[in-house]
């Protein structure tokens, strides 16, 4: 077993935050050393994508941390919640937060949210309020959650109005990422997680974009060697990125390049499968770079390298390529309205000067937004 540890270590004005992410392969089964310092003698709520129920062939995994985790601490219940973004939602919430204070939990209890990035975020969101606050664990299961959502402590839930919207910043005591849950995924999944990696190259290292410019095809195809400093580098860049900004107030905002587009978008398709976030984040990148390119900010040949690599990747580039969605440029615009970035009612964007370079675009001009978004839609 192969292990690389990144630790993170976070600066706040209240107090300094440090945990370790686990990055290799065959952890699960070989997590008791891990564990050992997390786990002790606690009450553990384990929440867990029903994916990996005990009726289908994707237990094994689940039953080996299970019986780890029983040996080592008092107690070990289960919550099961389905995948996906309808999960995230307030009754979920609530039923997680009754279905752990029926564990007769304390202070010193701990969840661990073993799935993907919905489970995580939802799991840390109950982490974070029940008992005004306890130590959780994330085991994420997909590339996404592995390179992203399990890395930096947002945590949170969908709104009507748009996607997480209610939430809070927690950060986990440990990640453990294995990169054999990773063959536990549809293509598709795999796909739309590498879209957040491509991200880490896009804004901050032009370099990172050229190596997966260069061995897309053996990441596709698990290459193990490669799979592993992908993910490890993407953590690492993500961890520069938000090391003196855990809660957003400046430079962790380049972190939503392609966001604002592609949460407006994720939400049209009513997160029932029609577009998952990789790929709504996907089409919102390159609507980013295209409108980076036609304020004068990038190159057009920079943009299309951008657009050349997530087509051979067979993701989607514009809306054009998903025939099932109909929106309309007022309608995108009323959902930015509800971006998080969003200051004294002026809208925010992340746009690029090249790859490698995003930065921080304020009170974007509505006019500008709307004229673009009809040339594209």
């Amino acid at each position: 077993m192969n292990v690389q540890t990144i630790n993170v270590s976070l600066t706040s004005k209240l107090n300094n935050l440090s945990y370790p992410i686990f990055v290799g392969n065959n952890l699960l089964s070989n997590c008791e050393d891990i564990l050992k310092k997390f786990v002790g003698n606690r009450k553990i709520i384990l929440i867990h994508d029903d994916f990996f129920s005990f009726e289908n062939g994707f237990n094994e995994n689940l039953t080996t941390f299970i019986k780890i985790i029983k040996k080592l601490s008092k107690s070990v219940n289960l919550i099961d919640l389905p995948g996906g973004d309808k999960t995230k939602n307030i009754s979920q919430l609530n039923f997680i937060l009754e279905k752990s204070l029926s564990f007769e939990i304390d202070r010193s209890s701990l969840i661990i949210a073993f799935g993907g990035g919905v489970i995580g975020d939802i799991a840390g969101f109950a982490a974070s309020i029940v008992l005004r606050g306890i130590d959780y664990i994330h085991v994420p299961t997909t590339l996404l959650a592995q390179v992203d959502s399990s890395v930096g402590g947002k945590t949170g839930i969908n709104s009507s109005k748009s996607k997480n919207l209610i939430g809070s910043f927690h950060q986990p005591i440990a990640v453990i990422s294995d990169l054999d849950m990773l063959k536990t995924l549809p293509k598709r999944e795999f796909l739309a997680g590498l879209v957040e990696v491509i991200k880490y190259g896009l804004i901050h290292d032009v370099k990172f974009f050229n190596t997966l410019e260069n061995n897309y095809k053996d990441i596709l195809n698990y290459d193990e060697s490669k799979l592993k400093y992908v993910i490890s580098n993407s953590c690492k860049i993500k961890y520069e990125i938000i090391k003196n900004d855990e809660k957003e107030n400046g430079k962790r905002a380049l972190l939503n390049l392609g966001h604002t587009f592609g949460h407006a978008i994720e939400s049209f398709g009513k997160y029932n499968g029609t577009i998952i976030h990789g790929e709504a984040i996907s089409i919102g990148i390159c609507l980013a770079f295209k409108l980076s390119t036609e304020l004068g900010y990038c190159s057009r040949s920079e943009t299309e390298r951008v657009f050349n690599l997530f087509k051979k990747l067979t993701l989607p580039t514009s809306l054009k390529d998903i025939k099932s969605l109909s929106i309309t440029p007022l309608e995108m615009l009323k959902k930015f309205k509800y971006d998080k970035k969003n200051k004294n009612d002026q809208l925010t964007f992340i746009l690029n000067k090249k790859i490698g370079k995003s930065f921080i675009k304020n009170n974007m001009d509505e006019n500008i937004l709307t004229e673009f978004l009809n040339e594209d839609m």
